[in-house]
């Protein structure tokens, strides 16, 4: 039986891209029966309206940019649209039900937060999306705003979860790869580091790490 993987990409990209990008991780991960499908954010958006924090991650971004968040630039803030809930609700309907899911950058954090209730923040049934069996989250983040604070604490996340962070990743830093991890479980979290900056690695050893951990919390 097929695995379906939600695939969630980070800011300024699409799903296009973000299979294109992960290209030889999906290769690994298709060989041990998992099919990843890649939402594409329905959120557009001007550069002008993206944060000067980011401006390495929009490097020759001309034209609009798709993201599953909105900025509050007002209050030097950021919030989860109900555009974005109603879309991935949609998504998982027609393209699930999934079996994991996978987030790169702002998609991380998206996936992150949506794990402390996935199926209560999407409103979803058991029959429609049954439990997710894992997370995996490459330069992810807990949301900062105080607003989402309280869905963390009482919810800490207690699906397996990998958290992958690049040791020269000036973007997504390991404090705020840290602030995800510790909303996990203890005994169901775990965290890795790569030699790189801010991406998913795609090298075949690197794939291997991750097939290993899926052989020992999916089974």
């Amino acid at each position: 039986m097929v695995k379906r993987v939600l695939m969630l990409h980070g800011l300024a990209q699409s799903g296009e891209y973000f299979a294109s990008k992960t290209k030889g991780f999906r290769t690994e991960l298709e060989k041990e029966g998992y099919e990843l499908s890649y939402a594409t954010a329905p959120k557009e958006f001007l550069p002008a309206d993206i944060p000067d924090s980011y401006s390495e991650v929009l490097e020759g971004s001309l034209g609009v940019v798709l993201a599953w968040i909105e900025n509050d630039l007002v209050n030097n803030s950021y919030f989860l649209p109900k555009e974005t809930i109603d879309y991935l609700h949609d998504y998982v309907l027609d393209n699930g039900p999934f079996h994991g899911i996978v987030g790169f950058s702002q998609g991380a954090g998206v996936a992150g937060y949506l794990m402390t209730d996935f199926n209560g923040l999407l409103g979803l049934s058991v029959e429609e999306q049954p439990p997710l069996k894992f997370f995996i989250a490459f330069s992810g983040f807990r949301f900062r705003p105080e607003i989402y604070q309280e869905q963390y604490d009482k919810h800490p996340i207690t699906v397996p979860s990998l958290h992958v962070q690049g040791e020269l990743d000036t973007i997504t830093e390991f404090d705020k790869v840290e602030g995800l991890y510790n909303s996990c479980s203890q005994g169901t979290r775990t965290l890795i580091r790569h030699p790189g900056g801010h991406y998913v690695p795609n090298s075949k050893g690197f794939s291997k790490k991750v097939i290993n951990w899926l052989h020992q919390v999916d089974n």
